[in-house]
């Protein structure tokens, strides 16, 4: 906050969400809609140095179809680790976000600030398997800049995310429904799970992270160049484990991530010219407890890389104000030790997109951004190699299939904008998002057909005050 310069401002919004389609992600949701409001406020304590920032956000959606996924929207960093069942289940989803940041000017050369996130959902299975999922995340951080010259800012910033989840589940099952459909299921891996499983767990993940970055400034330009190292570990607990002899710590998930991040922008009078790269490199490791042996066994591997660069050019008062071009690339390896289960793929998504800007009144403009990205499967293999059981036939085989899928996004956001008195601004706006198959996977088993898309629309009114 200190280094951007931003001004005061304040402002309240609403989203209608809605989306639906067949083709995405086998354990997503094919069809959702929900509300969204959040309100945010920056401004400078009056007399002090001090800057500060708070928002809040609420959510409240209803997902329909999500299958074979029973901890819905938690699984991040790679982590093997979710609840599964076939039965196809409905979702309603509460989302509260509380965020608040402030930086203090000690001097002219030095600067420390701190955020904190405390972000809360509420997942509700509502159709045969009931499950009532709770997920806290709470991110701390403290930083500090310190001003070597007028050119130089060096910054060191240490977080740490605790996430925590609880999971009640339960079966209702009213009829026709075999051991095999009515059991719930803990993924350990691919091809490896664990099943007639208690229905109380809970999970813990805790990632202490060190940021640091150097900020250069040179005339009407500026170079930012950060690093973000972080190691994190996930634990699986049952609940229903309460014998101290006994562990009631199933799994656990190690990983270390590494994140660089460089930015470019060059101020000129008619024109902003901004150019990024961003790489991340994840590598994690899991193990289950083996009671027999008394002993964690390694069974589960993953790695990935993502490096993305982008560049951008924002016209000051022009019609077309925005011209933008980048491109993704992204590669991920999973191997499960028990089976030999392997499934590597990598992808290429170049993107482009422009903004357009025009002044209707003197109180109104409409403005409008598009964007196209084409998502192009490089190579993929999917080898269960000795795994022949429920996983393979109801997960792996549909994520592979989908994953192996070429496809062509448009992406745009049209509105208009009101000045009101006092420098308010009114803003309403209408965000849609396409998405359509090009090629299938090459598979003797398909899915997914070319006809089938997914569509994402958003209605939103933004007030600034």
């Amino acid at each position: 906050m200190n280094q951007a310069n931003l001004g005061k401002f304040s402002y309240g919004e609403g989203k209608y969400l809605y989306s639906e389609g067949a083709l995405r992600h086998p354990q997503e949701y094919k069809k959702q809609n929900g509300l969204y409001v959040e309100t945010a406020s920056l401004a400078p304590l009056e007399s002090t140095n001090w800057i500060l920032y708070g928002g809040l956000e609420y959510l409240n959606s209803r997902k329909e179809e999500v299958e074979n996924n029973l901890t819905y929207g938690i699984n991040e960093y790679g982590s093997p680790y979710y609840f599964f069942q076939e039965t196809t289940g409905l979702w309603n989803h509460q989302n509260y976000n509380f965020e608040v940041s402030g930086a203090n000017s000690i001097n002219s050369k030095l600067t420390l600030g701190g955020y904190l996130n405390y972000d809360t959902n509420f997942y509700f299975r509502k159709t045969d398997t009931r499950n009532e999922l709770t997920a806290l995340k709470i991110l701390a951080k403290v930083a500090l800049s310190y001003k070597l010259n007028q050119k130089h800012i060096l910054s060191l910033a240490l977080s740490n995310e605790f996430f925590k989840t609880d999971s009640e589940l339960g079966n209702k099952f009213p009829e026709n429904n075999t051991e095999a459909t009515a059991n719930y299921y803990l993924n350990t891996g691919l091809g490896s799970y664990i099943k007639n499983i208690d229905n109380g767990f809970e999970s813990k993940r805790s990632i202490p992270n060190l940021q640091l970055q150097w900020l250069f400034k040179h005339n009407n330009s500026d170079l930012s160049i950060e690093s973000s190292t972080g190691y994190g570990l996930e634990r699986w607990i049952d609940k229903n484990i309460v014998r101290v002899e006994e562990n009631d710590e199933l799994t656990k998930y190690n990983f270390f991530r590494e994140r660089l991040n460089i930015y470019y922008n060059s101020y000129k009078t008619n024109k902003l010219v901004a150019l990024s790269l961003n790489a991340e490199y994840l590598k994690g490791k899991a193990k289950v407890w083996d009671e027999n042996g008394a002993y964690y066994n390694q069974n589960f591997t993953s790695t990935s890389y993502r490096v993305k660069t982008e560049g951008n050019i924002l016209f000051y008062n022009q019609f077309l104000n925005k011209l933008s071009i980048g491109v993704n690339y992204y590669n991920k390896k999973q191997l499960d030790l028990n089976y030999a289960y392997q499934f590597d793929y990598q992808y290429l998504e170049p993107e482009i997109s422009l903004g357009i800007n025009k002044k209707l009144s003197q109180k109104a403009a409409f403005f409008t951004d598009l964007g196209v990205l084409y998502h192009l499967v490089l190579d993929m293999e999917h080898d269960p190699f000795a795994a022949n059981n429920i996983f393979v036939d109801w997960i792996g085989n549909k994520v592979a299939n989908y994953t192996d899928i070429d496809t062509f996004n448009v992406n745009t956001k049209i509105g208009v904008d009101f000045a009101l008195k006092h420098n308010n601004k009114l803003e309403f706006s209408i965000t849609g998002d396409y998405l359509k198959a090009t090629s299938l996977s090459s598979s003797e088993v398909s899915y997914f057909s070319k006809n089938e898309d997914y569509l994402s629309l958003v209605a939103g009114l933004k007030l600034y005050f």
